[in-house]
């Protein structure tokens, strides 16, 4: 029998693999800097995005997209990081897996929307109207099923709320789909 001494029971942490990148790696005049800001070669899709860069800052590609193409590898995603860096935090960067698109389980309309709606910092939520006070009454109000059958179909709450001696009526709907 051979015993191991077991280091740490903790899940390793995973770097991602574009952490060192840091900006688009360019001087003042917007030359790349052959090492610079985690980035190593690739100097004239540098600069070209060092352009797309100011635009954007002059408010000139306002409305506008930038689509990168190459075969795998070549630092497309890097450099988009690099662009997002660049123009700093409030400059969302969302990278998108090609499987995740194309993936059977999701449609590809629903995974677009999805990057879209965190690129622009929405989230979805339900507003809901909460009324303090002491509930007198709560009276359901049902329909009959439109399958036919025993059953009946919630369609409205009416709850009536006594408040500080005064009475208050809310009507409290939920359609429930069967």
């Amino acid at each position: 029998m051979k015993i191991e001494e077991v280091r740490s029971t903790s899940k390793a942490q995973r770097i991602a693999a574009h952490t060192h990148i840091k900006g688009l790696g360019l001087d003042e005049n917007g030359i790349p800097i052959p090492t610079a800001a985690g980035l190593v070669g690739q100097e004239c899709a540098r600069e070209a995005a060092g352009i797309v860069v100011e635009m954007i800052r002059s408010k000139k590609m306002s409305g506008r997209a930038v689509l990168m193409a190459g075969p795998p590898g070549t630092g497309k995603t890097a450099i988009a990081l690099a662009i997002a860096q660049d123009l700093g935090s409030k400059v969302p960067f969302c990278p998108m897996v090609g499987s995740e698109v194309y993936s059977s389980e999701i449609k590809k309309t629903e995974v677009l929307m999805e990057h879209f709606r965190r690129a622009i910092g929405l989230r979805i939520k339900e507003i809901k109207e909460v009324y303090e006070g002491e509930v007198t009454e709560l009276t359901p109000i049902e329909t009959e099923s439109p399958t036919g059958g025993m059953c009946q179909n919630l369609v409205d709450i009416y709850i009536q709320v006594l408040e500080k001696l005064s009475a208050m009526s809310l009507l409290a709907s939920e359609q429930r789909r069967a």
